[in-house]
Order: C-alpha cells, then structure tokens, then sequence
C-alpha cells in the first residue's frame, strides 16, 4: 500500500468518525429527561422513570 492510499483510508475513517459521534450522545447523572413511554419486549408501554436509579442502554437504529 502506498502512502496516499493509508492517508485516504484514514480520512475516511476520521469522516465515519464524526459522523457516528454525536449518535452515541449519552446523558449524565442528574440531567433532567423528559419523560416517555416505549413498549417493552412483551408489548407493554413502560415509562423511562419505571427504571429510575438503574443503567438504561437503548440502542437505536437509524434507516435511510
């Protein structure tokens, strides 16, 4: 591999870099979050306050 094709793989990788970033945000302790409801795995709406004082991990996949 020559040296301008390693500086453009990892131009590209830097740009894939700050794309993905800001996605991954994560809230700190003691910041005030609106309250809503998302459906569990067995279809029951349960609020974000139901896991109050527990680590909450929520993936989210963005299409198109």
């Amino acid at each position: 591999m020559g040296f301008r094709t390693i500086v453009i793989a990892t131009m590209v990788f830097l740009l894939c870099l700050g794309m993905v970033g800001p996605v991954g945000a994560v809230y700190q302790i003691g910041e005030h979050v609106n309250d809503f409801t998302l459906p569990n795995a067995h279809g029951v709406n349960v609020s974000l306050y139901d896991y109050q004082d527990f680590i909450v991990v929520m993936p989210f996949w963005f299409t198109g």
